[in-house]
């Protein structure tokens, strides 16, 4: 069972202090040395034991029990001193906040043994930075002496320490990271030791390829470029097809014209004839003429927005597919050949059965000319048609630029090619809003400015705001390097720790816009979306993306995870990134733009104390850095600085809730949060409600009799009558008592 070292008794601690000087002198007088290395250690525990001097290794009662351990251990008496000075060194790398240090009696345990007579450091089996790799340091511990069961396991804990270091960003949690490296150790059992390097290597470059990291492959750019030459040829294949069916067309216009002419004649010889019949099929003729103008009109008009809209859609979304693309311009083409070819069939069909019939040749000599206007429609769109081809071959056949970090990407057609796109297109094309000029390069967030300047600018604000009276919590600065860094830090904390007020000052002292999109429900709150009047509207997210800021994303973890996913193709920390919106715009990523996510929850789902919340996908947490950010009572205590007796109280309150925790198993309910202080300064500056109230409402109301038993006895167990939060904590008895006794409070 572990020492409490920190709760040791100073009676106990010094009556062990004693004793272990009488063994030392005890020692020193049998071996009769001039100079003995004991007297060294004899003297200083002396000066530590008047009060002159502070041990390197603290509390004193985990000292003394080092001391303990070794001399019990030691063959030889005058070696361990030297033992102490490498432990006292050993403990100054394990316990970096000291006795403030996280889980210290767990880490002293592991401590002992590691600086032990036959502990890891002696045998050579202690790596500070890949002891430090693990959260759980049990975990180094079983490793190792996993490895140092092993006929070869100096050599290949050698090559592991360092391998395991790339590695150990792959890996989010102890466990895995802990599986893959025994996994790992298995595998070196069976190869030579002089393989280790190269096996090593090899399992880097696979986990580097599960965790989707690539090198750019020169033959894969060598096939695209290959790919854009072979789609530009494509499409001047295309160009001659329409070509040919431009040249068809004039020569169906030519048989149009001769079959008129030939028509002309006959009328001529026939006039006479016809007159008097012609004249009383005229209306019949006229009004079915009417309907089939308008007939052929409507359906005139319906191909081309079909051929224009599936053309320009083509160019946005599928030029990535030259062959398909291809393949679309060549289908069109059959399609207009053959509504050509039908439509000259009709006329034909019109010309026989009129000459067949002489009733209907006055028919035809109006028809004709109504099929004329037709012809003259058909090849003004041909027209349109060969423009767009054009324009859409030059875009193809444009150089396109490669990045070095990312697949190629293609041409997208541009809102100044629909400018110049003919007036046929006039009823279909739209003005894009207009947008506010794209701001310059905040300073403090500028990379070609080394980053130790551009933090000492930032750490100078705040040290002026502090001066003026403003709290920050101490994560503050962790926070506002990962957002200067662009590593996308998501906040991990419980309700009201302050997690909303720290982003608002980091927005204040970097100087750049924010907005709190709150969760992400559906992608449009992302990318905003296209109304049903084709017009996009555009998100906060867009317009941060685009002109700089801070994207605020509250509770990440109560969000539609499948639509957060949705994040990936932003939180990519790369020079020059940039993404197409629903719109049609692709815009370039502002180098002001940041991504600050806040949640409940690590990412893993639910808890006992936050029920709603979603698992947040694997992809989504690679690409963010977990702060954890709990409440500070450094805040609170510089917010109640008036009322030092209720941060007094405060302090108890929560200490009372965590014993519940530790007690139960069951996360407490109803903490004191940083939000609760600002709302009891609130109520005593104003004078609003009473100190009974304030007690009722914030500290007893909606907790269970029981809970509420169990802190009024660990609460008083910490407050004496002599405390000036002892009268508070009477009220919180008072208060307690009532709603046990009652059950509910009454009027």
């Amino acid at each position: 069972m572990a020492n409490d070292y920190l709760n040791a008794g100073k009676a106990a601690t010094g009556k062990k202090l004693n004793k272990i000087l009488d063994e030392l002198k005890d020692d020193i007088n049998k071996r009769h040395l001039k100079s003995d290395p004991l007297k060294e250690l004899v003297d200083g525990l002396e000066r530590i034991k008047i009060g002159t001097e502070l041990p390197r290794i603290k509390p004193l009662a985990l000292y003394l029990d080092l001391i303990e351990m070794l001399r019990a251990g030691s063959t030889q008496p005058g070696n361990f001193p030297t033992l102490i000075n490498s432990a006292e060194v050993l403990y100054e790398n394990l316990f970096l906040f000291g006795e403030k240090t996280p889980e210290f009696e767990k880490t002293a345990e592991i401590f002992k043994v590691l600086a032990g007579q036959n502990g890891l450091v002696i045998k050579s089996f202690f790596d500070p930075y890949l002891f430090a790799s693990f959260t759980d340091k049990i975990n180094y511990l079983t490793l190792v002496n996993v490895i140092h069961s092993e006929s070869n396991a100096l050599k290949i804990f050698d090559g592991l320490r360092s391998y395991a270091l790339e590695a150990r960003p792959f890996f989010i949690d102890d466990e895995a990271y802990m599986a893959y490296l025994l996994n790992l150790v298995s595998k070196m059992r069976f190869i030579a030791p002089d393989e280790y390097g190269e096996h090593l290597k090899n399992e880097l470059w696979k986990l580097q390829r599960e965790n989707g990291l690539y090198d750019i492959d020169p033959l894969r750019l060598a096939a695209v470029e290959k790919n854009v030459q072979t789609a530009a040829l494509t499409i001047e294949n295309g160009k001659s097809v329409l070509e040919s069916l431009e040249i068809k067309s004039r020569e169906l216009e030519q048989l149009t014209r001769e079959l008129e002419e030939h028509t002309q004649e006959t009328l001529r010889t026939a006039e006479s004839i016809l007159e008097n019949k012609a004249k009383n099929a005229r209306d019949l003729m006229d009004a079915e003429l009417n309907d089939y103008k308008e007939a052929e009109k409507n359906a005139l008009h319906l191909e081309k927005d079909i051929f224009v809209k599936e053309l320009f859609s083509d160019i946005e979304s599928e030029l990535t597919k030259y062959k398909a693309m291809a393949g679309a311009i060549t289908g069109s083409a059959a399609a207009e050949i053959t509504t050509l070819s039908k439509d000259a069939d009709k006329v034909i069909s019109r010309l026989k059965e009129s000459m067949d019939n002489e009733e209907r040749l006055r028919e035809y000599s109006i028809r004709s000319r109504e099929d004329n206007e037709l012809l003259e429609k058909i090849a003004k769109l041909q027209l349109l048609n060969d423009s767009m081809i054009d324009r859409l071959g030059k875009a193809a056949a444009a150089p396109v630029e490669v990045p070095a970090d990312a697949a190629p990407q293609l041409p997208v057609q541009t809102s100044e090619a629909c400018k110049n796109m003919p007036d046929t297109l006039s009823d279909i094309s739209r003005p894009l809003p207009k947008h506010r000029a794209i701001p310059a390069v905040n300073p403090l967030l500028d990379r070609n400015v080394p980053f130790k300047e551009r933090f000492a600018l930032a750490m100078k604000e705040k040290e002026r705001r502090m001066a003026a009276g403003e709290i920050f919590h101490e994560m503050f600065d962790d926070v506002l390097i990962a957002v200067m860094e662009e590593v996308n830090p998501y906040l991990i904390g419980p309700s009201g720790c302050g997690k909303t007020y720290m982003v608002s000052q980091i927005g204040e002292i970097l100087n750049i816009d924010l907005s709190d999109i709150g969760y992400i429900n559906e992608e449009y709150d992302i990318l905003g979306y296209v109304t049903a009047m084709g017009e996009y509207s555009e998100s906060n997210f867009y317009r941060l993306y685009k002109y700089g800021g801070i994207a605020f994303c509250d509770e990440l973890d109560n969000g539609n995870s499948k639509a957060t996913v949705k994040l990936n193709s932003f939180l990519v920390n790369r020079v020059h990134a940039s993404y197409c919106f629903p719109g049609g715009e692709r815009v370039e990523k502002h180098p002001n733009f940041r991504v600050i996510a806040a949640g409940n929850t690590d990412g893993s789902g639910a808890d006992l104390n936050y029920s709603t919340r979603e698992r947040i996908e694997e992809s989504v947490q690679q690409r963010m850095i977990p702060i954890y950010v709990d409440y500070d009572n450094r805040v609170e205590e510089a917010i109640l600085k008036n009322y030092p007796d209720w941060f007094i109280f405060a302090c108890a309150f929560r200490k009372a809730t965590d014993e519940w925790s530790a007690a139960s198993g069951i996360p407490a309910q109803g903490i004191f949060t940083t939000r609760d202080a600002f709302r009891v300064k609130e109520y005593l500056d104003n004078g609003s409600f009473t100190p009974d109230k304030i007690m009722r409402y914030e500290f007893v109301q909606t907790k269970e009799s029981e809970y509420l038993g169990f802190l009024k006895e660990a609460i008083g167990r910490q407050l004496t009558t002599e405390s000036p939060a002892y009268p508070i904590y009477l009220l919180f008895a008072q208060e307690t008592d009532r709603i046990r006794q009652n059950g509910r409070y009454g009027s």
